[in-house]
């Protein structure tokens, strides 16, 4: 585990020194700043677990860099002031302000430890079960292909960055959703804000309540919050604040299926059936699997280190045939295999008819075929490596949500993945 990042901002360099020796001692790494000025840059450039706010400094008091730092978006880690003039009153206000703790000078050595210890552990458990920030995200491709079908999903596309209302992206699985949400998203007006993704309904509440909701906020209707907080959220809309909050909905059904169904509520089903795009499974535009597949075999190799292999003409025109029940990210997983695991030189279609045999045998498993016919230990350990895999690409590759999705204590967790091969920074999620 790496070690916890502290800022320490005092405008008195003995107690920076003092309290930087301690924490030093204690283990952690540790980075110092005599001005708001300079704390403002350390909490812009570094990776921080914790921030050691003094109230009183030169060039601009710490409440105030305190509501500077949320103004755009939550803090990116705890802060605790400190003050050797503290009162109630500024102790409460840095607290709504988004402050963990307040800290009084003199500062008692035995008070500093057990508050900075505290402080990161807490901070340490809520991070997977809180909304998941993404402030900077690598640029996302737009979706590749020349059919009309294509070019249409590309035009709608641009017409959503253009105009930041809330939308809803409908498709089947492995039809790229997530990723399609993010390209709308980073070339939206939005795209300086956070791009979150629902996880915990308490803090969905939370940032609803001191209107700290900004961004784009990214729901799968496999997992909406409660029809009481959706309903919180589309109140929300009508405050002056929601200005900087778009909300997008992931589904593989209809909004209005998922009214009828009660799985979404009235207000925030009118909020985001205005602009609904429906993604096309990939056998309704099969024209665009060459393009598709020249682009796939280019960027994996560029990405993941993989062998660059041409594929064949012949393995082209067989794979155009095939139904693709996955969509393209079933196209991307073929493609990876085929790099990964297969000969040298060009991919012939030998080798491509012989990869979707294995893809329709491992169908029929999954859907009660020849599961039956393996024996018992070999089908439980299918059944266990695609029930995690699914719910690793719920849970973004993280492992900590994705315990609490399954019920299983995070350190077996772990051991059960390594045990079945699987290494979740290499799952992201499957839409």
């Amino acid at each position: 585990m790496p070690t916890p990042h502290i800022l320490i901002v005092d405008d008195e360099q003995d107690i920076r020194e003092l309290i930087s020796d301690i924490l030093v001692d204690e283990g952690y790494t540790v980075s110092t700043a005599g001005t708001a000025t300079e704390a403002n840059q350390h909490y812009t450039d570094i990776a921080l677990d914790l921030v050691l706010l003094d109230i009183w400094m030169p060039d601009a008091d710490g409440i105030s860099l305190l509501q500077d730092w949320q103004n755009d978006q939550p803090l990116t880690c705890p802060v605790v002031m400190m003050s050797g003039h503290g009162t109630v009153e500024t102790a409460v206000q840095a607290t709504r302000l988004g402050a963990s703790d307040f800290i009084e000078k003199p500062i008692a050595l035995a008070r500093l430890l057990a508050t900075v210890k505290q402080t990161i552990k807490l901070a340490n458990q809520q991070q997977e079960n809180t909304l998941s920030f993404s402030g900077s995200m690598a640029p996302i491709p737009e979706p590749q292909g020349k059919s009309i079908i294509r070019q249409d999903l590309r035009r709608q596309m641009s017409q959503l960055a253009e105009h930041p209302h809330h939308f809803c992206l409908v498709g089947a699985a492995g039809t790229h959703k997530s990723a399609i949400a993010g390209w709308i998203h980073q070339h939206s007006s939005l795209a300086v804000k956070a791009l979150l993704t629902y996880q915990n309904p308490e803090q969905l509440e939370n940032l609803i309540k001191h209107n700290k909701l900004t961004g784009c906020l990214q729901l799968d209707a496999q997992d909406l919050p409660s029809l009481a907080v959706q309903n919180r959220l589309a109140q929300y809309f009508k405050e002056p604040s929601s200005n900087n909050l778009r909300l997008v909905l992931l589904t593989e059904t209809t909004p209005r299926t998922l009214l009828e169904n009660k799985q979404i509520s009235e207000p925030l089903f009118f909020a985001i059936s205005a602009a609904v795009v429906n993604l096309p499974s990939l056998c309704e535009h099969s024209e665009d699997i060459p393009d598709l597949l020249r682009y796939y075999t280019e960027l994996l190799p560029d990405q993941e280190k993989l062998p660059y292999r041409h594929m064949s003409l012949a393995g082209q025109n067989c794979l155009r045939q095939y139904s693709w029940p996955g969509n393209e990210q079933e196209l991307v997983n073929l493609i990876r295999q085929l790099l990964l695991l297969g000969g040298e030189g060009e991919i012939s279609r030998e080798e491509v008819e012989q990869v979707l045999d294995s893809q329709s045998t491992n169908n029929a498993a999954h859907t009660g075929g020849s599961i039956f016919d393996q024996p018992l230990r070999q089908a439980r350990e299918d059944f266990e490596r695609e029930y995690l895999i699914y719910h690793l690409q719920r849970s973004d590759g993280s492992v900590g949500a994705m315990a609490e999705l399954v019920g299983m204590e995070r350190t077996h967790l772990y051991r059960k993945l390594r045990g079945l091969g699987l290494d979740p920074k290499q799952v992201s999620r499957t839409d």
